[in-house]
């Protein structure tokens, strides 16, 4: 019962997660900049599920904001399955220090999918920014973004989702 009750707390959170993706991020983007509440939902939903449901909670995620979102799709659903795959791996629910952990996944799913957007960009169009100037301006920027955003946030919503089992 516990179980049930985690991936349904998971599942509304990625689903608010895809929503304020969807509605509020380009409300609040500065050239390549912007938060990604979708890879935010993600790695802390993921947290304390099993490898596959976790996996599924990130697909499903990323396939709201690309059904929803006007961007590329398939970058979506590819970049939360990535993001759910770095939170499972780092294991953030079991170790001390979870707001390092979670600001480092955070990070490393940020990077993935800015550079998935950037690959997308590039296959379509023949043409996109440059590299080393979308990574200076883009990528970095990006990632610092997103890690303050899990630092100030992230950690408060982690202790929400997860339970402790008695």
């Amino acid at each position: 019962m516990l179980g049930q009750a985690l991936i349904v707390r998971a599942a509304l959170l990625v689903a608010l997660a895809a929503l304020l993706e969807v509605a509020l991020s380009p409300l609040l983007t500065f050239g390549w900049v912007s938060p990604r509440f979708i890879v935010l939902g993600v790695v802390i939903a993921a947290a304390g599920l099993r490898e596959f449901q976790a996996l599924l909670l990130g697909f499903f995620g990323g396939v709201l904001v690309d059904a929803l979102g006007g961007g590329f799709f398939g970058v979506g659903a590819l970049s939360s399955v990535v993001a759910a795959a770095v939170s499972v791996r780092v294991g953030i629910t079991r170790r001390k220090g979870e707001a390092r952990l979670l600001a480092q996944a955070v990070a490393v799913a940020t990077m993935v999918y800015d550079l998935l957007n950037l690959f997308a960009l590039s296959l379509i169009s023949h043409s996109g920014p440059p590299m080393l100037s979308y990574l200076v301006s883009g990528v970095v920027p990006d990632i610092l973004l997103n890690v303050f955003l899990a630092y100030l946030v992230g950690s408060r919503l982690l202790r929400l989702i997860t339970t402790k089992e008695q």
